[in-house]
């Protein structure tokens, strides 16, 4: 659209300003660097740049906060220039009528990312807005720093364009409770044709991703949006996404899962939630090594993409567990589509060391219903299904129901030993392989001869309960480090650490509790007592 439809708007607004001004017999500096300042930044936007000029000569000398009285004399004769321009824009163009424009105009589309700009300059603000929404963009406007904040919260848009003088408040006061708040990867530009370095430097140290000079060129303004959304885009996509399998992720998957419990809330659509889990994983990954295990999960998943219907979300829930989402689905028509998959990867070969091998997968549907309407109680359900499909013979998908409820699960624990010397990992590895698994417990030992080894290993699997018997002293990288290293990831309700240690130097033992290790171990040790106390743990703390 003609920047002349904005020309024609200042000029008019502007003119409505001096009317208003002449009924009063005196207005305040502040009144005139405000208008100034405003004037500024929007007439070089709309290609009136003499404008501009005029405005940032007459500004330079005020006082931002002036409470000085101008009479009308004063300040007709100081802002003549502009004055002049107004009288000859009225003689030129007639008193020509602008066209009304609708500032807000949502539609309601509360789905789609939006650019919001938070400014008081009509004139400004529908030039931006026309140019944005040409571009296909949804764009909410806001007139004061109040309602500004309001829409920050309620629609988290993607971009917020803020002034820095507002009426009721200052756009870096904006700035100062946009930090208080979840910004979920919003960008914040301040854009002011008060461009001095003391409010970029603040403007930035307040949270600020850009700082945006006024007047701006339209060219630049659409590369700038342009820029920054596919920015937006690319960051979002790496969040939700597995970097192994290219799938949405377990964060992406909750987002999803609390979606659908709204529309069964709001609506009553039905849908299904699925768990799968490869079967035997661990021997994939024993026999064949992890490289071929992480192709084994993205073959499996790259089958399931290709399978599934569009509408469906899949996620790599952790491990080579997985969950599928399924919109306007019963349980029944979801074991369907299962029985489907489960005939397709009848079909998927792997291969390793030319060698030719097959992977099934086991699986537990639920159906949403006022009964279980919650995520975590959705995921029990689903688990509880899986499992009772695990000990049915796997290769098969199970639907939820109360005979699978009643079935009580196992708590799955590994028992890692990263210890350097082999006799004591070889005792401990032996003792517990003899160990006959409880009605509650079914565990399986892992040993590794140094803490990089662990590391670089992909030992946690989420649904595992793991206790660590971790060495204090050993080549390379000590068992401290280590323990660090774990505590940065995982908390004592999955992963109780156990510090094996020759030292009783009670400042050593101190040093590793305070960093996270759950109990300790003196070397020599009987393993008839560290198995009671391993036990103990167990029931302690998974049960």
């Amino acid at each position: 659209m003609p920047k002349e439809k904005y020309q024609q708007m200042i000029y008019t607004s502007i003119n409505e300003k001096f009317q208003k001004w002449d009924e009063l017999e005196f207005i305040t500096e502040r009144q005139i660097y405000f208008f100034l300042h405003s004037l500024k930044g929007t007439a070089g936007s709309i290609g009136l740049y003499e404008l501009t000029t005029t405005a940032s000569e007459k500004i330079e000398p005020l006082n931002e906060n002036g409470e000085r009285y101008w009479s009308k004399t004063e300040w007709k004769s100081y802002l003549a220039p502009i004055i002049e321009e107004i009288s000859f824009y009225q003689t030129n163009f007639n008193g020509q009528q602008v066209e009304n424009t609708q500032l807000i105009s949502t539609n309601n589309r509360y789905d789609q990312e939006f650019i919001l700009i938070i400014d008081d300059d009509i004139v400004f603000i529908s030039y931006l807005k026309d140019i944005l929404e040409r571009m296909g963009h949804s764009v909410i406007v806001a007139y004061n720093g109040k309602r500004g904040l309001e829409l920050i919260y309620e629609l988290k848009p993607a971009i917020v364009f803020l002034d820095i003088m507002l009426p009721d408040t200052s756009g870096f006061s904006i700035l100062n409770n946009i930090k208080k708040i979840k910004k979920d990867r919003m960008f914040v530009a301040v854009m002011s044709s008060n461009d001095c370095k003391e409010n970029k430097i603040r403007a930035y140290d307040m949270g600020a991703l850009d700082f945006i000079s006024k007047p701006i060129e339209e060219d630049i303004l659409i590369s700038y949006v342009t820029n920054r959304l596919a920015y937006k885009k690319e960051l979002d996509q790496s969040i939700i996404t597995d970097e192994l399998t290219q799938i949405f992720n377990r964060k992406f998957m909750n987002t999803q899962l609390d979606k659908l419990i709204q529309q069964y809330t709001r609506n009553n659509e039905p849908f299904a939630l699925v768990i799968a889990d490869l079967d035997y994983f661990k021997k994939v990954n024993d026999t064949y090594g992890h490289l071929v295990g992480d192709e084994v999960l993205k073959g499996f998943a790259d089958l399931v993409m290709k399978s599934k219907r569009e509408q469906d979300v899949f996620c790599r829930y952790g491990g080579e567990e997985f969950v599928m989402l399924m919109p306007q689905t019963t349980a029944d028509q979801a074991c369907m589509l299962l029985e489907q998959l489960r005939e397709s990867m009848k079909q998927k070969y792997f291969t390793a060391n030319e060698v030719r091998f097959q992977v099934t997968f086991s699986s537990g549907v639920v159906e949403a219903s006022a009964a279980n309407l919650h995520p975590k109680k959705l995921l029990e359900e689903a688990d509880q299904a899986l499992y009772n499909a695990k000990e049915s013979g796997r290769n098969q998908t199970v639907i939820f129901n109360r005979l699978t409820a009643g079935v009580q699960k196992k708590v799955n624990v590994k028992i890692i030993v990263i210890d350097d010397v082999y006799l004591i990992r070889n005792l401990i590895t032996t003792h517990f392989a003899n160990w006959e698994s409880s009605e509650n417990f079914d565990i399986e030992v892992t040993p590794y001869s140094d803490g990089i080894s662990f590391l670089n290993s992909n030992w946690y699997t989420p649904n595992y309960k793991y206790i660590i018997l971790l060495d204090g002293m050993m080549p390379e990288m000590n068992g401290m480090d280590v323990l660090k290293k774990i505590r940065e990831k995982h908390t004592s309700k999955d992963v109780i650490i156990s510090m094996l240690t020759g030292l009783k130097d009670e400042k050593y033992v101190f040093e590793a509790l305070e960093i996270g290790a759950d109990d300790y171990i003196i070397k020599p040790f009987n393993i008839t007592d560290v198995s009671t106390r391993i036990l103990n743990l167990i029931n302690r703390v998974f049960n």
